[in-house]
Protein backbone atom coordinates (compact mmCIF):
# COMPACT_ATOMS: atom_id res chain seq x y z
CA UNK A 1 0.00 0.00 0.00
CA UNK A 2 2.76 2.40 1.01
CA UNK A 3 4.67 1.58 -2.18
CA UNK A 4 1.32 2.33 -4.59
CA UNK A 5 0.67 5.81 -2.72
CA UNK A 6 4.01 6.50 -3.37
CA UNK A 7 3.64 5.94 -7.06
CA UNK A 8 0.70 7.83 -7.04
CA UNK A 9 2.62 10.90 -5.68
CA UNK A 10 4.99 10.74 -8.01
CA UNK A 11 2.60 11.15 -10.80
CA UNK A 12 0.91 13.80 -9.01
CA UNK A 13 4.26 15.68 -9.10
CA UNK A 14 4.89 15.59 -12.83
CA UNK A 15 7.18 13.28 -13.06
CA UNK A 16 7.43 10.12 -15.54
CA UNK A 17 7.51 7.17 -13.04
CA UNK A 18 5.26 3.60 -14.62
CA UNK A 19 2.65 1.64 -13.21
CA UNK A 20 3.87 -1.26 -15.23
CA UNK A 21 7.69 -0.71 -13.66
CA UNK A 22 6.07 -1.39 -10.29
CA UNK A 23 3.87 -4.12 -11.82
CA UNK A 24 7.51 -5.64 -13.69
CA UNK A 25 9.26 -5.71 -9.77
CA UNK A 26 6.27 -6.98 -8.01
CA UNK A 27 6.22 -9.67 -10.59
CA UNK A 28 9.85 -10.32 -10.00
CA UNK A 29 9.37 -10.26 -6.40
CA UNK A 30 6.60 -13.07 -6.71
CA UNK A 31 9.29 -15.26 -8.71
CA UNK A 32 8.70 -14.75 -12.40
CA UNK A 33 11.68 -14.49 -14.21
CA UNK A 34 13.52 -10.71 -14.44
CA UNK A 35 13.74 -10.36 -18.35
CA UNK A 36 13.85 -7.17 -20.90
CA UNK A 37 12.99 -7.49 -24.36
CA UNK A 38 13.82 -11.51 -24.12
CA UNK A 39 16.86 -11.17 -22.72
CA UNK A 40 18.20 -11.70 -19.10
CA UNK A 41 18.53 -8.96 -16.36
CA UNK A 42 21.39 -10.03 -14.18
CA UNK A 43 20.72 -7.39 -10.93
CA UNK A 44 17.14 -8.09 -10.55
CA UNK A 45 17.22 -7.62 -6.90
CA UNK A 46 19.15 -4.16 -6.95
CA UNK A 47 17.30 -3.16 -9.34
CA UNK A 48 14.15 -3.75 -7.76
CA UNK A 49 15.78 -1.77 -4.67
CA UNK A 50 16.76 1.17 -6.58
CA UNK A 51 13.42 1.30 -8.28
CA UNK A 52 11.50 1.30 -4.80
CA UNK A 53 13.43 3.67 -3.51
CA UNK A 54 13.11 6.39 -6.20
CA UNK A 55 9.21 5.70 -6.62
CA UNK A 56 9.36 3.55 -9.72
CA UNK A 57 10.68 6.73 -11.79
CA UNK A 58 12.74 5.87 -14.97
CA UNK A 59 15.91 7.31 -15.54
CA UNK A 60 17.18 6.58 -18.86
CA UNK A 61 13.36 7.28 -20.92
CA UNK A 62 11.10 9.58 -20.62
CA UNK A 63 7.39 9.54 -22.37
CA UNK A 64 8.99 10.65 -25.74
CA UNK A 65 11.98 8.26 -25.41
CA UNK A 66 15.95 7.99 -24.91
CA UNK A 67 17.57 10.58 -22.24
CA UNK A 68 20.86 11.98 -23.08
CA UNK A 69 22.20 10.16 -20.57
CA UNK A 70 21.08 7.08 -21.99
CA UNK A 71 22.45 7.79 -25.13
CA UNK A 72 25.38 8.67 -23.78
CA UNK A 73 25.30 5.40 -22.23
CA UNK A 74 25.10 3.27 -24.91
CA UNK A 75 27.93 5.16 -26.89
CA UNK A 76 30.15 4.43 -23.71
CA UNK A 77 29.41 0.82 -24.24
CA UNK A 78 29.96 0.83 -27.63
CA UNK A 79 33.15 1.68 -27.51
CA UNK A 80 34.07 -0.23 -23.92
CA UNK A 81 36.20 -2.50 -26.66
CA UNK A 82 39.00 -0.04 -26.24
CA UNK A 83 39.88 -0.87 -22.20
CA UNK A 84 39.65 -4.60 -23.41
CA UNK A 85 35.95 -5.68 -22.22
CA UNK A 86 33.25 -6.98 -24.90
CA UNK A 87 30.37 -4.41 -25.98
CA UNK A 88 28.39 -7.66 -26.44
CA UNK A 89 28.23 -8.69 -22.53
CA UNK A 90 25.97 -5.21 -22.24
CA UNK A 91 23.55 -5.38 -25.30
CA UNK A 92 25.36 -2.95 -27.41
CA UNK A 93 23.95 -4.19 -30.37
CA UNK A 94 20.88 -3.99 -29.59
CA UNK A 95 21.17 -0.49 -27.83
CA UNK A 96 23.00 1.12 -31.06
CA UNK A 97 19.72 0.09 -32.83
CA UNK A 98 17.88 2.19 -30.93
CA UNK A 99 19.62 4.98 -31.56
CA UNK A 100 19.19 4.83 -35.58
CA UNK A 101 15.65 4.24 -35.48
CA UNK A 102 13.98 5.46 -32.32
CA UNK A 103 10.58 4.74 -33.12
CA UNK A 104 10.98 1.24 -32.94
CA UNK A 105 11.37 2.43 -29.51
CA UNK A 106 7.53 3.53 -28.58
CA UNK A 107 6.26 0.27 -27.13
CA UNK A 108 9.08 -0.68 -25.41
CA UNK A 109 10.08 2.03 -22.99
CA UNK A 110 10.01 0.17 -20.12
CA UNK A 111 11.88 -2.73 -21.40
CA UNK A 112 14.59 -0.07 -22.84
CA UNK A 113 14.69 1.46 -19.41
CA UNK A 114 14.87 -2.14 -17.11
CA UNK A 115 17.22 -3.64 -19.88
CA UNK A 116 19.49 -0.08 -19.33
CA UNK A 117 19.72 -0.45 -16.10
CA UNK A 118 20.54 -3.47 -15.88
CA UNK A 119 23.62 -3.60 -18.50
CA UNK A 120 24.96 -0.11 -16.84
CA UNK A 121 25.21 -2.19 -13.37
CA UNK A 122 27.16 -4.69 -15.19
CA UNK A 123 29.82 -2.26 -16.76
CA UNK A 124 30.50 -0.56 -13.51
CA UNK A 125 30.56 -3.88 -11.49
CA UNK A 126 33.21 -4.79 -14.31
CA UNK A 127 35.04 -1.74 -14.50
CA UNK A 128 35.34 -1.90 -10.63
CA UNK A 129 36.02 -5.60 -10.04
CA UNK A 130 36.17 -7.17 -13.32
CA UNK A 131 34.75 -9.41 -15.48
CA UNK A 132 36.23 -12.52 -14.44
CA UNK A 133 37.02 -13.87 -10.80
CA UNK A 134 40.57 -14.80 -10.74
CA UNK A 135 39.95 -17.34 -8.53
CA UNK A 136 38.15 -19.44 -11.52
CA UNK A 137 41.19 -19.05 -14.17
CA UNK A 138 44.61 -20.04 -12.00
CA UNK A 139 45.78 -16.81 -11.56
CA UNK A 140 46.22 -17.35 -8.05
CA UNK A 141 45.43 -13.86 -7.48
CA UNK A 142 44.19 -13.43 -4.25
CA UNK A 143 41.70 -10.29 -5.22
CA UNK A 144 39.81 -8.56 -2.21
CA UNK A 145 36.59 -9.46 -2.19
CA UNK A 146 34.18 -7.20 -3.49
CA UNK A 147 30.52 -7.17 -2.97
CA UNK A 148 27.88 -5.68 -5.94
CA UNK A 149 29.04 -2.45 -6.00
CA UNK A 150 27.01 -1.24 -8.99
CA UNK A 151 23.84 0.10 -7.18
CA UNK A 152 26.42 2.71 -5.84
CA UNK A 153 27.46 4.04 -9.51
CA UNK A 154 23.52 3.82 -10.15
CA UNK A 155 22.23 5.96 -7.47
CA UNK A 156 25.29 8.25 -8.52
CA UNK A 157 23.41 8.64 -11.80
CA UNK A 158 19.84 9.10 -9.82
CA UNK A 159 21.26 11.98 -8.17
CA UNK A 160 22.40 14.19 -10.95
CA UNK A 161 26.12 12.93 -11.37
CA UNK A 162 27.59 12.92 -14.93
CA UNK A 163 27.90 9.71 -16.44
CA UNK A 164 31.45 9.89 -17.64
CA UNK A 165 31.86 11.03 -14.32
CA UNK A 166 30.37 8.06 -12.88
CA UNK A 167 32.14 5.81 -14.69
CA UNK A 168 35.62 7.16 -14.17
CA UNK A 169 34.66 6.53 -10.51
CA UNK A 170 34.21 2.97 -11.30
CA UNK A 171 37.66 2.62 -13.41
CA UNK A 172 40.98 2.07 -11.22
CA UNK A 173 42.30 5.19 -10.32
CA UNK A 174 45.74 4.24 -11.37
CA UNK A 175 47.83 6.36 -13.73
CA UNK A 176 49.05 2.89 -15.52
CA UNK A 177 45.42 1.31 -16.19
CA UNK A 178 44.98 4.63 -18.14
CA UNK A 179 48.11 4.22 -20.09
CA UNK A 180 47.66 0.49 -20.32
CA UNK A 181 44.29 1.81 -22.39
CA UNK A 182 46.42 3.81 -24.83
CA UNK A 183 49.01 1.54 -25.68
CA UNK A 184 46.00 -1.54 -26.58
CA UNK A 185 45.00 1.38 -29.48
CA UNK A 186 48.61 1.58 -30.37
CA UNK A 187 48.79 -1.88 -30.89
CA UNK A 188 45.01 -2.41 -32.25
CA UNK A 189 46.40 0.00 -35.06
CA UNK A 190 49.48 -2.00 -35.89
CA UNK A 191 47.49 -4.87 -36.16
CA UNK A 192 47.22 -3.78 -39.80
CA UNK A 193 50.47 -3.73 -40.66
CA UNK A 194 51.87 -7.06 -42.56
CA UNK A 195 53.80 -8.85 -39.99
CA UNK A 196 55.80 -12.15 -41.06
CA UNK A 197 57.84 -14.09 -38.38
CA UNK A 198 61.53 -13.82 -39.15
CA UNK A 199 63.66 -17.07 -39.00
CA UNK A 200 65.41 -17.36 -35.52
CA UNK A 201 69.03 -18.03 -37.19
CA UNK A 202 71.50 -17.01 -38.34
CA UNK A 203 71.79 -14.37 -35.30
CA UNK A 204 73.23 -10.92 -36.57
CA UNK A 205 75.41 -9.46 -34.54
CA UNK A 206 77.18 -5.91 -34.88
CA UNK A 207 78.06 -4.71 -38.19
CA UNK A 208 77.24 -8.12 -39.17
CA UNK A 209 75.25 -8.06 -42.80
CA UNK A 210 71.82 -9.54 -43.59
CA UNK A 211 68.91 -9.62 -46.10
CA UNK A 212 66.55 -9.55 -43.36
CA UNK A 213 67.56 -5.95 -41.85
CA UNK A 214 65.52 -3.49 -43.31
CA UNK A 215 62.29 -5.50 -42.52
CA UNK A 216 63.58 -5.60 -38.86
CA UNK A 217 64.46 -2.10 -38.68
CA UNK A 218 61.06 -0.82 -40.22
CA UNK A 219 59.36 -3.34 -37.38
CA UNK A 220 61.55 -1.67 -34.81
CA UNK A 221 60.24 1.90 -36.02
CA UNK A 222 56.49 0.60 -36.12
CA UNK A 223 57.06 -0.20 -32.64
CA UNK A 224 58.83 2.71 -31.64
CA UNK A 225 62.11 1.67 -31.03
CA UNK A 226 63.93 3.03 -34.00
CA UNK A 227 63.31 6.75 -34.31
CA UNK A 228 65.56 7.58 -37.15
CA UNK A 229 65.17 6.77 -40.88
CA UNK A 230 67.37 3.89 -41.57
CA UNK A 231 68.86 2.65 -44.84
CA UNK A 232 72.15 0.91 -43.83
CA UNK A 233 73.19 -2.47 -45.20
CA UNK A 234 74.41 -3.73 -41.33
CA UNK A 235 73.49 -3.90 -37.61
CA UNK A 236 74.91 -0.37 -37.35
CA UNK A 237 75.09 1.97 -34.27
CA UNK A 238 71.64 3.42 -34.48
CA UNK A 239 70.11 -0.09 -35.36
CA UNK A 240 71.90 -1.78 -32.64
CA UNK A 241 70.45 1.19 -30.11
CA UNK A 242 66.94 0.12 -31.45
CA UNK A 243 67.73 -3.31 -30.68
CA UNK A 244 68.56 -2.65 -27.23
CA UNK A 245 65.60 -0.36 -26.71
CA UNK A 246 63.76 -3.10 -28.07
CA UNK A 247 65.22 -5.75 -25.31
CA UNK A 248 65.17 -3.50 -22.93
CA UNK A 249 61.19 -3.22 -23.28
CA UNK A 250 60.93 -6.79 -23.47
CA UNK A 251 63.04 -7.92 -20.69
CA UNK A 252 65.88 -9.73 -23.07
CA UNK A 253 70.13 -9.41 -22.23
CA UNK A 254 70.06 -6.10 -24.02
CA UNK A 255 73.31 -6.93 -26.18
CA UNK A 256 72.17 -5.36 -29.39
CA UNK A 257 72.85 -8.63 -31.14
CA UNK A 258 70.06 -10.04 -32.52
CA UNK A 259 69.56 -13.73 -31.79
CA UNK A 260 66.77 -16.34 -30.82
CA UNK A 261 65.06 -14.31 -28.39
CA UNK A 262 65.42 -11.41 -29.97
CA UNK A 263 63.51 -12.82 -33.08
CA UNK A 264 61.24 -14.45 -31.08
CA UNK A 265 60.04 -11.26 -29.44
CA UNK A 266 59.90 -9.44 -32.57
CA UNK A 267 57.54 -12.26 -34.71
CA UNK A 268 54.57 -11.57 -31.92
CA UNK A 269 51.80 -9.95 -33.86
CA UNK A 270 50.15 -6.47 -32.88
CA UNK A 271 47.20 -8.54 -32.04
CA UNK A 272 48.84 -10.54 -29.73
CA UNK A 273 50.23 -8.34 -27.88
CA UNK A 274 46.85 -6.48 -27.60
CA UNK A 275 45.51 -9.56 -26.05
CA UNK A 276 48.33 -9.06 -23.88
CA UNK A 277 47.75 -5.84 -22.67
CA UNK A 278 43.70 -6.78 -22.28
CA UNK A 279 44.09 -9.83 -19.82
CA UNK A 280 46.86 -7.02 -17.72
CA UNK A 281 43.67 -4.56 -18.37
CA UNK A 282 41.61 -7.24 -16.53
CA UNK A 283 44.32 -7.81 -13.63
CA UNK A 284 43.95 -3.68 -13.25
CA UNK A 285 40.43 -3.96 -12.73
CA UNK A 286 41.08 -6.79 -9.71
CA UNK A 287 43.29 -4.36 -7.78
CA UNK A 288 42.09 -2.92 -4.41
CA UNK A 289 41.95 0.90 -5.23
CA UNK A 290 43.65 1.81 -2.55
CA UNK A 291 47.24 0.98 -2.61
CA UNK A 292 48.95 2.98 -0.16
CA UNK A 293 50.79 6.46 0.29
CA UNK A 294 54.12 3.82 0.54
CA UNK A 295 54.22 0.59 -1.01
CA UNK A 296 56.19 -2.13 -2.53
CA UNK A 297 55.26 -3.81 -5.85
CA UNK A 298 56.54 -6.69 -6.44
CA UNK A 299 56.10 -7.79 -10.66
CA UNK A 300 56.49 -11.93 -10.32
CA UNK A 301 56.73 -11.70 -14.54
CA UNK A 302 58.99 -8.50 -14.62
CA UNK A 303 61.46 -9.80 -11.88
CA UNK A 304 60.92 -6.40 -10.08
CA UNK A 305 60.61 -4.81 -6.85
CA UNK A 306 59.91 -1.30 -6.14
CA UNK A 307 59.33 1.07 -3.44
CA UNK A 308 56.53 3.67 -4.29
CA UNK A 309 55.72 6.85 -2.09
CA UNK A 310 53.43 9.71 -3.00
CA UNK A 311 53.37 7.88 -6.52
CA UNK A 312 57.09 8.60 -7.02
CA UNK A 313 59.15 5.07 -7.69
CA UNK A 314 62.45 5.87 -4.35
CA UNK A 315 63.69 2.37 -5.32
CA UNK A 316 63.94 -0.15 -8.17
CA UNK A 317 65.46 -3.96 -7.28
CA UNK A 318 65.66 -6.95 -9.52
CA UNK A 319 64.66 -9.91 -7.57
CA UNK A 320 64.42 -13.55 -7.53
CA UNK A 321 61.24 -15.76 -7.88
CA UNK A 322 58.99 -19.35 -8.11
CA UNK A 323 59.91 -21.83 -10.57
CA UNK A 324 57.01 -22.56 -12.63
CA UNK A 325 56.59 -25.47 -9.71
CA UNK A 326 56.38 -23.25 -7.25
CA UNK A 327 54.87 -20.08 -8.45
CA UNK A 328 55.16 -17.06 -6.37
CA UNK A 329 51.63 -16.22 -5.63
CA UNK A 330 49.56 -13.25 -5.91
CA UNK A 331 48.33 -11.07 -3.01
CA UNK A 332 48.31 -7.74 -1.08
CA UNK A 333 49.24 -8.02 2.51
CA UNK A 334 51.79 -5.79 5.30
CA UNK A 335 55.63 -5.65 6.17
CA UNK A 336 55.59 -5.95 9.64
CA UNK A 337 58.92 -7.02 11.07
CA UNK A 338 62.40 -7.37 9.12
CA UNK A 339 64.70 -10.37 11.09
CA UNK A 340 68.31 -9.99 10.67
CA UNK A 341 70.92 -12.53 10.73
CA UNK A 342 67.96 -15.26 10.47
CA UNK A 343 67.75 -18.69 11.12
CA UNK A 344 65.83 -20.67 8.67
CA UNK A 345 63.38 -23.54 8.94
CA UNK A 346 63.08 -25.61 5.89
CA UNK A 347 59.67 -26.33 4.88
CA UNK A 348 58.91 -29.88 5.66
CA UNK A 349 57.55 -30.27 1.80
CA UNK A 350 61.20 -28.78 0.80
CA UNK A 351 62.85 -30.73 3.15
CA UNK A 352 61.28 -33.61 1.86
CA UNK A 353 61.84 -32.95 -1.95
CA UNK A 354 65.28 -30.67 -2.20
CA UNK A 355 66.96 -31.56 0.95
CA UNK A 356 66.62 -35.14 1.69
CA UNK A 357 68.59 -35.94 -2.18
CA UNK A 358 71.38 -33.42 -1.06
CA UNK A 359 71.67 -35.47 2.34
CA UNK A 360 71.79 -38.92 0.82
CA UNK A 361 73.70 -37.65 -2.20
CA UNK A 362 76.42 -35.99 0.74
CA UNK A 363 76.89 -37.29 4.12
CA UNK A 364 78.26 -34.00 5.12
CA UNK A 365 75.69 -31.93 3.87
CA UNK A 366 74.08 -30.73 6.34
CA UNK A 367 77.00 -29.87 8.59
CA UNK A 368 78.86 -27.85 5.74
CA UNK A 369 75.42 -26.13 5.22
CA UNK A 370 75.26 -25.44 8.99
CA UNK A 371 72.11 -26.85 9.49
CA UNK A 372 70.73 -28.47 13.14
CA UNK A 373 68.70 -31.87 12.73
CA UNK A 374 65.83 -31.53 15.35
CA UNK A 375 63.24 -34.22 15.99
CA UNK A 376 59.68 -33.43 14.23
CA UNK A 377 58.29 -30.83 15.92
CA UNK A 378 60.09 -31.11 19.25
CA UNK A 379 63.68 -29.57 20.40
CA UNK A 380 65.30 -32.92 20.81
CA UNK A 381 68.53 -32.53 18.83
CA UNK A 382 69.56 -35.53 16.42
CA UNK A 383 72.87 -36.37 15.55
CA UNK A 384 72.77 -36.59 11.83
CA UNK A 385 75.57 -39.38 11.74
CA UNK A 386 72.94 -41.45 13.56
CA UNK A 387 70.53 -41.82 10.95
CA UNK A 388 70.48 -44.34 8.06
CA UNK A 389 69.78 -41.72 5.91
CA UNK A 390 69.45 -44.22 2.95
CA UNK A 391 66.15 -45.66 4.06
CA UNK A 392 64.67 -42.04 4.51
CA UNK A 393 61.62 -41.12 2.48
CA UNK A 394 58.78 -38.89 2.61
CA UNK A 395 56.41 -41.40 4.41
CA UNK A 396 58.79 -42.06 7.42
CA UNK A 397 60.72 -38.31 6.63
CA UNK A 398 60.11 -36.79 10.70
CA UNK A 399 62.85 -34.63 10.67
CA UNK A 400 62.98 -30.71 11.43
CA UNK A 401 66.00 -28.55 9.62
CA UNK A 402 67.01 -25.81 10.64
CA UNK A 403 69.75 -23.32 9.34
CA UNK A 404 71.88 -21.46 11.38
CA UNK A 405 72.64 -17.30 10.53
CA UNK A 406 75.57 -17.07 8.47
CA UNK A 407 76.83 -16.65 4.57
CA UNK A 408 75.52 -19.84 3.51
CA UNK A 409 72.22 -19.50 5.07
CA UNK A 410 69.56 -19.76 2.36
CA UNK A 411 67.83 -16.57 3.65
CA UNK A 412 71.19 -14.26 3.54
CA UNK A 413 71.38 -11.44 5.97
CA UNK A 414 68.12 -10.49 6.11
CA UNK A 415 63.94 -11.10 5.50
CA UNK A 416 60.71 -9.35 5.25
CA UNK A 417 58.29 -10.91 6.73
CA UNK A 418 54.15 -10.21 5.89
CA UNK A 419 53.04 -13.69 8.00
CA UNK A 420 50.63 -15.19 5.05
CA UNK A 421 49.05 -18.19 4.66
CA UNK A 422 51.56 -18.98 1.91
CA UNK A 423 54.64 -18.89 3.76
CA UNK A 424 56.37 -16.14 1.44
CA UNK A 425 58.11 -13.25 2.27
CA UNK A 426 61.40 -11.42 1.05
CA UNK A 427 64.35 -12.35 1.58
CA UNK A 428 68.09 -12.01 1.31
CA UNK A 429 70.26 -14.79 -0.67
CA UNK A 430 73.63 -16.28 -0.71
CA UNK A 431 73.27 -17.21 -4.48
CA UNK A 432 74.13 -13.37 -5.98
CA UNK A 433 75.12 -14.77 -9.38
CA UNK A 434 71.35 -15.62 -9.83
CA UNK A 435 70.56 -11.69 -10.19
CA UNK A 436 72.94 -11.65 -13.77
CA UNK A 437 70.31 -13.83 -15.65
CA UNK A 438 67.59 -11.82 -17.01
CA UNK A 439 64.81 -14.46 -16.78
CA UNK A 440 64.85 -15.23 -12.51
CA UNK A 441 62.62 -17.66 -12.11
CA UNK A 442 64.51 -20.12 -9.55
CA UNK A 443 63.04 -19.60 -5.84
CA UNK A 444 60.69 -22.40 -3.87
CA UNK A 445 58.27 -19.32 -4.11
CA UNK A 446 59.92 -16.81 -1.93
CA UNK A 447 61.19 -13.44 -3.47
CA UNK A 448 64.92 -12.96 -3.08
CA UNK A 449 66.00 -9.00 -3.31
CA UNK A 450 68.74 -7.76 -5.43
CA UNK A 451 70.31 -5.65 -2.42
CA UNK A 452 68.15 -6.11 0.52
CA UNK A 453 70.12 -4.07 3.51
CA UNK A 454 69.35 -1.02 0.84
CA UNK A 455 65.63 -2.00 0.93
CA UNK A 456 66.34 -2.40 4.98
CA UNK A 457 67.88 1.12 5.58
CA UNK A 458 64.14 2.64 3.26
CA UNK A 459 62.13 1.03 5.59
CA UNK A 460 63.65 1.42 8.97
CA UNK A 461 64.66 5.12 8.31
CA UNK A 462 61.16 6.30 10.07
CA UNK A 463 62.10 3.98 12.49
CA UNK A 464 65.37 5.42 13.53
CA UNK A 465 67.66 3.47 12.19
CA UNK A 466 70.92 4.22 10.39
CA UNK A 467 72.63 2.33 7.48
CA UNK A 468 75.61 1.91 10.02
CA UNK A 469 73.62 0.77 12.93
CA UNK A 470 72.43 -1.96 10.34
CA UNK A 471 76.14 -2.76 9.36
CA UNK A 472 77.03 -3.16 12.55
CA UNK A 473 73.99 -5.77 13.54
CA UNK A 474 74.26 -8.27 10.59
CA UNK A 475 78.29 -7.81 11.12
CA UNK A 476 77.88 -8.68 14.76
CA UNK A 477 75.74 -12.37 13.68
CA UNK A 478 73.37 -11.83 16.40
CA UNK A 479 69.33 -13.05 15.22
CA UNK A 480 67.51 -9.90 15.48
CA UNK A 481 63.30 -9.11 14.68
CA UNK A 482 62.93 -5.52 14.17
CA UNK A 483 59.18 -4.61 14.05
CA UNK A 484 58.00 -1.77 11.91
CA UNK A 485 55.84 0.76 13.92
CA UNK A 486 54.02 1.87 10.77
CA UNK A 487 53.22 -1.79 8.72
CA UNK A 488 54.22 -1.55 5.27
CA UNK A 489 52.03 -2.28 2.18
CA UNK A 490 53.22 -5.01 -0.45
CA UNK A 491 51.21 -5.94 -3.36
CA UNK A 492 53.06 -9.24 -4.91
CA UNK A 493 51.31 -8.96 -9.01
CA UNK A 494 51.82 -10.39 -12.31
CA UNK A 495 52.27 -8.38 -14.95
CA UNK A 496 53.08 -9.13 -18.28
CA UNK A 497 52.20 -5.65 -19.75
CA UNK A 498 52.51 -2.25 -18.56
CA UNK A 499 53.07 1.43 -19.67
CA UNK A 500 55.71 3.34 -17.31
CA UNK A 501 55.82 7.35 -16.67
CA UNK A 502 57.52 8.33 -19.73
CA UNK A 503 54.62 6.07 -21.67
CA UNK A 504 57.42 3.34 -22.53
CA UNK A 505 55.10 0.14 -23.26
CA UNK A 506 56.87 -2.87 -21.79
CA UNK A 507 56.29 -6.62 -22.36
CA UNK A 508 57.58 -9.63 -20.30
CA UNK A 509 57.31 -13.56 -21.11
CA UNK A 510 54.12 -14.80 -19.39
CA UNK A 511 55.83 -16.92 -17.43
CA UNK A 512 53.33 -18.86 -15.13
CA UNK A 513 51.14 -19.67 -18.69
CA UNK A 514 48.62 -17.71 -17.48
CA UNK A 515 47.47 -14.88 -20.16
CA UNK A 516 45.72 -17.45 -22.59
CA UNK A 517 43.86 -19.23 -19.48
CA UNK A 518 42.37 -15.42 -18.56
CA UNK A 519 42.12 -14.12 -21.93
CA UNK A 520 40.12 -16.91 -23.22
CA UNK A 521 37.98 -16.56 -19.55
CA UNK A 522 37.42 -13.07 -20.89
CA UNK A 523 36.29 -13.64 -24.03
CA UNK A 524 33.33 -15.98 -22.95
CA UNK A 525 29.69 -14.57 -23.09
CA UNK A 526 28.10 -13.96 -20.08
CA UNK A 527 26.38 -16.72 -18.43
CA UNK A 528 22.65 -16.10 -17.89
CA UNK A 529 21.67 -15.24 -13.99
CA UNK A 530 20.98 -18.39 -11.81
CA UNK A 531 17.48 -19.08 -11.16
CA UNK A 532 16.07 -18.22 -7.51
Amino acid sequence: MLVACLWLCVLASGTWASNDLYQRVEAWQAGFPAVALGQPLYHSHALIHFYQARGFKTLWVAENGLTEQAKQLIHEIDSIGNEGLLPEDYSAALFVQWLREPAALSTELLDAELLLSDRFLTLVNHLSAGKTDPNQVAEQWRAPLVSDQGLVFLEKMAAGQALATVLDSARPQQARYRRLIDALAQMRALATEPWPAFSLRPSIKREGRDSRLPDIARRLQLLGDLDVQWSGSSLDADLIEAVRNFQRRHGLQQDGDIGPETFRALNVTPAERAVQIMVNLERWRWLDSDLGKKFLLVNIAGFDLRVIENDDRILQQPVIVGRDYRKTPVFSDKIRYLVFNPTWTVPAKLAIQDKLPEIKANPNYLAEYGFTVYRGGSQDIVDPSTVDWATVNAKNFNFRLVQAPGPLNALGQVKFMFPNSHDVYLHDTPARELFDKHQRAFSSGCIRVADPLLLAELLLKEEGWTREQIDQLVASGVTKTVPLKTPVPVHIEYWTAWVDSRNTLYFRNDIYQRDRVLYESLIQPLSPPAAH
